[in-house]
């Protein structure tokens, strides 16, 4: 009911009277969310239209200079057919005129020879194409029902000699289910909708179709990344490849909230709630914006409008850019995974934090006209940070950026794992080696990862400083699998060292290496145990030895210098 500090009030009251009911932190998660909605209402400014009745308004549309909507006119409209529903007229598209000032032309029926005794709209256009999608629950061909379905289905109509003549259905329409609101990507390549058709999640899912190279639709494919089980609806593709939609599912300000997806590769990971005042405590729905990205429409039913459902305008006072960056060793340029990425603000605050996926990869939506800072960390590395600025972009631009991190070898050295080794020179001098615990393989994997190029550049520091040094690259595997094939795995791992260290600068004939298979296991799990997998992550590992023949000797006994 949009009363949210009474809300709060009272949930405050409730949990002194009962501290132990687990749903008042729940409810408080919520308030606390809807606060944070609520905050930053300075990004949008909303005003209502002149065009709109004292009936329903809404799922604009814009075709040129044209404001293409749905409405059923005012409800003393002269139009006798009426809707059972709710007594009102049939839903038909009206159109207004926007001229250079941004002002509206009286509302019109659009194109009229498409109406029938029926629901007709919202619409989208294909401009290239000269096509318009549209919705209605009309007969298929386009004449009266003679099922007993009243489901809402897809149609087209093209224009020629400019009129809108009716062409057919969509090639996906189901009469058993609602394919609704129909919206077309600038390329006119990707149709999304709306539809409540078997094997989605919630009440209504949002689906798209890609068009072929022979201009057919693709099958429709569920955007099961954004649905949820409450109802998703109202898809609206921008220019920038932004999905904009409304949904009941995610919580928000009340019931059908405005949304927004950044698209990553193909994949809508990132959801924003476009929040107040584009949001209320009532259904919210249908935003489209302009080829810019700067303004744009949408409906509501929420107290103050003219009728049921109005239509407003938006300008959009920041709009938000993308920060896509991925994280990085300093040493290797490797791409880091795990890393916490907080994404600051110009007052140092918190206001989003991301975890770096497995290719070092992240990606935060950020408002226009801002400096912010990022700062990564991971355990075991020391923490690095980056001014970024989204002064003069684009709407919708992605900022790329690069962070990198290096191991803390300091802490690393405190926290005993790593351990220095004294070894006794000829001349009679100290040499400090350090000793580093072993880093495990991936199960069946030969690959060197970020830990151990850490380590090898290391290894490559040490022998570019003293000429006389020579490595020695031992691998081993655990049990798991066959005696021959354990002992080409080790090998490979030894080969994979020898390769890396020999494309950091070391000469080849400076490095044996060998592979021992699962001769040389450091436990208990052979063939006949039945060990766990971190007990058999034990067992895959590489040493590396530091030797210098004949000319040194170690203070006490070790096995090796570097573990990998």
């Amino acid at each position: 009911n949009g009363k949210y500090d009474e809300s709060e009030a009272a949930l405050k009251e409730y949990a002194t009277m009962r501290p132990e009911d687990g749903r008042v932190s729940l409810e408080q998660s919520l308030l606390d969310y809807i606060d944070f909605l609520l905050k930053d209402s300075s990004r949008y400014e909303i005003e209502t239209l002149p065009f709109n009745t004292k009936g329903s308004d809404w799922g604009p549309s814009l075709y040129g200079n044209k404001l293409v909507f749905v409405s059923t006119g005012d409800p003393e409209d002269s139009r006798d057919i009426k809707y059972n529903w709710d007594n009102l007229p049939f839903l038909d598209l009206f159109s207004v005129d926007i001229d250079e000032y941004g002002n509206y032309s009286k509302s019109e029926i659009f194109a009229k020879n498409l109406m029938t005794s029926y629901h007709e709209g919202p619409a989208t256009f294909d401009v290239k194409a000269k096509r318009m999608y549209f919705n209605s629950n009309r007969s298929t061909k386009g004449g009266s029902r003679k099922d007993d379905y009243n489901n809402l289905q897809i149609f087209y109509a093209d224009l020629e000699n400019g009129q809108w003549q009716y062409k057919g259905e969509f090639k996906y329409n189901d009469p058993r289910y609602n394919m609704r609101h129909p919206s077309i990507d600038n390329t006119g390549n990707l149709l999304f909708f709306s539809s409540d058709m078997a094997g989605g999640k919630g009440g209504n899912d949002i689906y798209y179709c890609r068009k072929d190279e022979s201009g057919e639709w693709g099958h429709p494919v569920n955007l099961e990344e954004l649905n949820t089980e409450g109802e998703e609806v109202f898809p609206f593709i921008a220019s920038d490849g932004v999905l904009y939609y409304s949904s009941n599912g995610r919580g928000g300000m009340g019931e059908l909230d405005i949304y927004m997806a950044l698209p990553d590769r193909g994949v809508y990971k990132s959801v924003e709630n476009m929040g107040y005042p584009v949001n209320s405590p009532r259904d919210d729905f249908g935003l489209i914006l302009d080829e810019v990205g700067m303004s744009g429409y949408f409906s509501s039913n929420r107290p103050g409008g003219k009728g049921f459902d109005d239509i407003y305008k938006v300008e959009i006072l920041y709009i938000p850019v993308q920060i896509k960056g991925v994280v990085r060793d300093r040493i290797n340029s490797f791409e880091i995974a795990g890393a916490r990425i907080s994404l600051l603000d110009e007052n140092l605050d918190t206001v989003a934090t991301a975890i770096s996926k497995e290719d070092g990869e992240f990606l935060f939506p950020a408002y226009k006209q801002r400096n912010y800072r990022l700062v990564v960390t991971k355990q075991d590395y020391v923490s690095a940070e980056k001014d970024v600025s989204t002064y003069n972009k684009l709407p919708n631009e992605k900022i790329e950026v690069e962070l990198y991190i290096e191991m803390d070898f300091d802490k690393l050295d405190q926290t005993d794992q790593l351990e220095p080794l004294s070894m006794e020179l000829v001349d009679g001098s100290e040499l400090q080696i350090i000793q580093i615990e072993h880093i495990n393989y991936a199960y069946n994997s030969d690959k060197i990862t970020p830990d151990a190029a850490f380590i090898l550049d290391k290894v490559v520091e040490m022998v570019n400083q003293f000429n006389d040094l020579e490595i020695r690259v031992e691998s081993h595997t655990d049990s798991k699998g066959g005696d021959e094939y354990n002992l080409k795995l080790s090998k490979l791992r030894a080969s994979s060292a020898y390769k890396y260290l020999v494309s950091k600068g070391i000469e080849p004939t400076k490095i044996e290496y060998s592979g021992f298979g699962e001769t040389q296991l450091l436990n208990h799990c052979d063939d006949e145990v039945d060990c766990t997998e971190e007990e058999h992550a034990i067992n895959r590992r590489s040493m590396i030895k530091i030797v210098r023949r004949g000319k040194y000797k170690t203070s006490r006994t070790s096995r090796s210098m570097f573990y990998f």
